[in-house]
Protein backbone atom coordinates (compact mmCIF):
# COMPACT_ATOMS: atom_id res chain seq x y z
CA UNK A 1 0.00 0.00 0.00
CA UNK A 2 1.28 3.49 -0.84
CA UNK A 3 0.74 6.51 1.41
CA UNK A 4 1.20 10.06 0.22
CA UNK A 5 1.88 12.48 3.04
CA UNK A 6 3.95 15.42 4.10
CA UNK A 7 4.08 18.75 5.84
CA UNK A 8 3.01 21.87 3.98
CA UNK A 9 1.93 25.46 4.61
CA UNK A 10 -1.68 26.63 4.68
CA UNK A 11 -2.67 30.27 4.75
CA UNK A 12 -5.51 31.23 7.08
CA UNK A 13 -7.33 34.57 7.14
CA UNK A 14 -7.90 35.59 10.78
CA UNK A 15 -10.41 38.38 10.22
CA UNK A 16 -12.94 39.25 7.54
CA UNK A 17 -12.76 43.03 7.97
CA UNK A 18 -10.37 44.53 5.35
CA UNK A 19 -7.73 46.98 6.52
CA UNK A 20 -6.14 49.94 4.77
CA UNK A 21 -2.92 49.01 2.91
CA UNK A 22 -0.10 51.48 3.58
CA UNK A 23 1.49 50.70 0.19
CA UNK A 24 -1.29 50.89 -2.43
CA UNK A 25 -3.93 52.78 -0.39
CA UNK A 26 -6.80 50.32 -0.93
CA UNK A 27 -8.75 48.45 1.73
CA UNK A 28 -7.61 45.00 0.63
CA UNK A 29 -5.26 44.05 3.50
CA UNK A 30 -6.25 41.23 5.85
CA UNK A 31 -4.79 39.77 9.04
CA UNK A 32 -3.36 36.43 7.96
CA UNK A 33 -1.32 33.56 9.40
CA UNK A 34 0.58 30.72 7.70
CA UNK A 35 0.49 27.43 9.62
CA UNK A 36 2.26 24.16 8.76
CA UNK A 37 -0.02 21.11 8.57
CA UNK A 38 0.62 17.39 8.38
CA UNK A 39 -1.27 16.11 5.33
CA UNK A 40 -2.26 12.62 4.23
CA UNK A 41 -3.37 12.21 0.62
CA UNK A 42 -3.33 16.04 0.28
CA UNK A 43 -5.86 16.45 3.12
CA UNK A 44 -4.57 18.56 6.05
CA UNK A 45 -5.03 16.60 9.25
CA UNK A 46 -2.96 18.11 12.07
CA UNK A 47 -1.40 21.53 12.63
CA UNK A 48 2.31 21.05 13.31
CA UNK A 49 3.43 24.67 13.70
CA UNK A 50 1.44 27.83 14.31
CA UNK A 51 2.77 30.85 12.41
CA UNK A 52 2.94 34.49 13.43
CA UNK A 53 0.07 36.76 12.32
CA UNK A 54 0.81 39.43 9.72
CA UNK A 55 -1.14 41.82 7.52
CA UNK A 56 -0.99 41.09 3.77
CA UNK A 57 -2.57 43.13 0.98
CA UNK A 58 -4.34 40.95 -1.59
CA UNK A 59 -3.84 43.51 -4.35
CA UNK A 60 -0.17 44.50 -4.13
CA UNK A 61 1.23 41.74 -1.83
CA UNK A 62 2.64 44.24 0.70
CA UNK A 63 3.32 42.52 4.06
CA UNK A 64 3.48 44.27 7.43
CA UNK A 65 3.43 43.08 11.02
CA UNK A 66 0.58 43.80 13.40
CA UNK A 67 2.60 46.64 14.95
CA UNK A 68 3.27 48.22 11.53
CA UNK A 69 6.82 46.97 10.83
CA UNK A 70 7.37 46.35 7.10
CA UNK A 71 8.71 42.98 5.97
CA UNK A 72 10.70 42.77 2.77
CA UNK A 73 11.27 39.49 0.89
CA UNK A 74 13.89 37.37 2.66
CA UNK A 75 13.39 38.91 6.10
CA UNK A 76 14.21 36.39 8.82
CA UNK A 77 11.75 37.06 11.64
CA UNK A 78 13.59 34.82 14.12
CA UNK A 79 16.78 36.91 14.12
CA UNK A 80 17.22 39.67 16.71
CA UNK A 81 16.58 43.17 15.41
CA UNK A 82 18.20 46.50 16.21
CA UNK A 83 15.98 48.67 18.40
CA UNK A 84 17.12 51.88 16.64
CA UNK A 85 17.08 51.08 12.87
CA UNK A 86 15.17 47.73 12.88
CA UNK A 87 17.94 45.97 10.92
CA UNK A 88 18.41 42.21 11.28
CA UNK A 89 21.42 41.43 13.51
CA UNK A 90 23.22 38.13 13.98
CA UNK A 91 22.92 36.62 17.44
CA UNK A 92 26.58 37.06 18.44
CA UNK A 93 26.84 40.74 17.40
CA UNK A 94 27.16 43.29 20.20
CA UNK A 95 26.61 46.31 17.90
CA UNK A 96 24.35 46.85 14.91
CA UNK A 97 26.30 46.77 11.61
CA UNK A 98 23.92 49.35 10.06
CA UNK A 99 23.80 52.15 12.65
CA UNK A 100 26.33 51.14 15.33
CA UNK A 101 23.85 51.06 18.22
CA UNK A 102 24.44 48.51 20.98
CA UNK A 103 22.23 45.43 20.62
CA UNK A 104 20.21 44.55 23.72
Amino acid sequence: MIFIGGIGPRQKRLDEQPRHCSNCGLSRAYLTRVDDYLSLFFIPLLRVRKGEPFIRCERCGHVTGEAGQVYSPGTDLRRPRCHRCDASVQGDFRYCPQCGAPVN
